[in-house]
């Protein structure tokens, strides 16, 4: 990261990236701190990142607890649900109603939800120790090129607006097998963003199941059963991945690609749907 790029930028509200203006303040504040450098120090206002703490409840159910970036809420919850097979792609449509309010997400469900009484949840992760007992099927006929790859990595910090301003959020995109990106999301948290994500292309009906799911951050297999269990057939990011995570994805046939920094790329399963 460039010395002072985030504090450089604080005062500028004119973004680069897809040339859509200043980004709403409740994904970021401005707070007055003292830059040190060298013997010298002055007084800056810097731009900081904002994390609030939101319950999800399921048909009243209290399942997990979010520590987010305050927008894209539904988009997150609707993620949420899917990533963690606790819905299935199709049963979006299930979907009654999604309640904003302060602190908390409330979504009713027409599916039987009795399961869920009683589970386990880790909260600051904002997942659950809930286990699907089916995951949908990875198509095998699609195929993605090295530089559709390479690009989708590079749009991540190009539209990273907020993490330009902040250097805290983590970013995630969604792109078909041209590399048209379909939906980008921003967080605080890395697997909030691709909750965001995953969300906003089914609300907006995009058909995942041929589409590449992209990240920032470490591929931990809290990260990577997401993608398995939404559907997408390949998942990269610029870092680096776990062993658990290579298992899973080998296991779930799913295309797992890591260290992407052009030329290069590990591809740790999945390997024919790299073109």
């Amino acid at each position: 990261m460039r010395e002072n790029q985030h504090a450089d930028s604080s005062s500028v509200k004119e973004e680069s990236g897809r040339g859509e203006g200043f980004i709403p303040s409740s994904l970021y504040t401005t707070i007055a701190c003292t830059e040190i450098s060298g013997s010298g120090r002055k007084r800056i206002e810097a731009d900081v990142i904002i994390e609030e703490v939101f319950d999800l409840f399921i048909n009243d159910v209290h399942l997990t607890t979010f520590y987010s970036s305050p927008r894209e809420l539904e988009e997150l919850a609707v993620g949420f649900m899917v990533c963690e097979g606790l819905i299935g792609r199709d049963d979006v449509q299930n979907i009654l109603s999604i309640d904003i309010g302060p602190k908390r997400i409330d979504c009713k469900i027409d599916l039987d939800t009795s399961q869920l009484f009683n589970l386990g949840r880790v909260e600051r992760c904002g997942t659950t120790l809930f286990t699907p007992k089916t995951r949908p099927l990875l198509l095998r006929d699609v195929g993605f090129s090295s530089q559709v790859i390479f690009n989708a990595v590079g749009k991540l910090k190009e539209w990273g607006n907020a993490w330009k301003k902040t250097g805290g959020a983590h970013s995630s995109l969604v792109c078909d097998t041209s590399g048209k990106i379909l939906v980008f999301c921003e967080d605080i948290g890395r697997s909030c963003s691709v909750d965001k994500a995953v969300g906003k292309a089914l609300l907006e009906g995009i058909d995942i199941s041929r589409c590449a799911l992209v990240t920032t951050g470490r591929l931990a297999g809290t990260m990577v059963s997401k993608a398995v269990y939404s559907g997408f057939p390949l998942m990269a990011s610029k870092g680096a991945t776990v062993k658990e995570a290579v298992l899973l994805a080998q296991d779930a046939d799913l295309t797992l690609v890591g260290f992407v920094r052009e030329p290069n790329m590990y591809v740790y399963s999945g390997e024919y749907r790299v073109l």
